[in-house]
């Protein structure tokens, strides 16, 4: 169970797309005692499907107004940050509702990235088996509508790009990092302020399994 944040709200807003080393960073995070970050397994274990889902209608079409600060902290109040789908596709909405939150914008290497998530998420989604009965479904739906229109082979490139821009056109100065994963501690002890451990970055993909598990890896 979350610990409930103070009254300032969420304090880290972790904006890079999946398949970037979010995973591994919200862990690290919480290894610096920056922790919970609100990562996509959280989704389903909170059963938070709805809520995003009205989220992105709210966004993309108009049903209802956007989602500021009283509609993202009754469902992630107990989090001291996010990460990950489905909270990256919101960076206008989640920086002005945090306006003084740390924004963390991970990044990689952009075919890697296209690579990756093709074999995963988007794999996931797309294949001619994959289950379309999950509770996950719906909000996965809507989010491979809103983000690149179905086709994330033809536009996921392009969004990829425009979604890094964005998030460091739109960040209050001195409030950014943007970050690669394989640079590890130092450049986020250094932007938060806090001493660099001495144990192991950690390196975590729950995702592996699944690739393993469809031939994919």
């Amino acid at each position: 169970m979350a610990k409930p944040t103070d009254k300032e709200g969420l304090k880290i807003l972790i904006l890079g797309m999946p398949r970037t080393g979010t995973q591994s960073l919200a862990d690290a995070l919480a290894e610096l005692g920056q922790g919970p970050i609100y990562h996509m397994r959280h989704v389903g274990e909170n059963k938070h499907q709805q809520q995003w889902i009205a989220a992105l209608e709210a966004k993309f079409e108009h049903h209802g107004p956007p989602f500021g600060r009283n509609e993202f902290e009754a469902f992630l109040g107990g989090f001291n940050g996010v990460a990950d789908f489905p909270a990256a596709i919101f960076p206008d909405e989640l920086i002005e509702a945090f306006p003084n939150a740390k924004v963390i914008l991970t990044v990689r290497d952009e075919d890697k990235w296209f690579e990756s998530l093709k074999a995963t998420l988007w794999h996931a989604w797309s294949a001619p088996d994959a289950p379309r009965d999950t509770p996950m479904r719906p909000l996965a739906d809507k989010y491979n509508l809103h983000m690149w229109q179905n086709d994330f082979p033809r536009y996921g490139r392009e969004k990829y790009r425009e979604h890094n821009a964005h998030v460091q056109e739109i960040t209050p100065e001195g409030s950014l990092l943007v970050y690669n994963i394989k640079d590890g501690w130092e450049p986020i002890c250094k932007f938060l302020g806090l001493d660099v451990p001495a144990t192991p970055f950690p390196r975590n993909d729950h995702w592996l399994d699944y690739k393993r598990a469809h031939g994919t890896a």
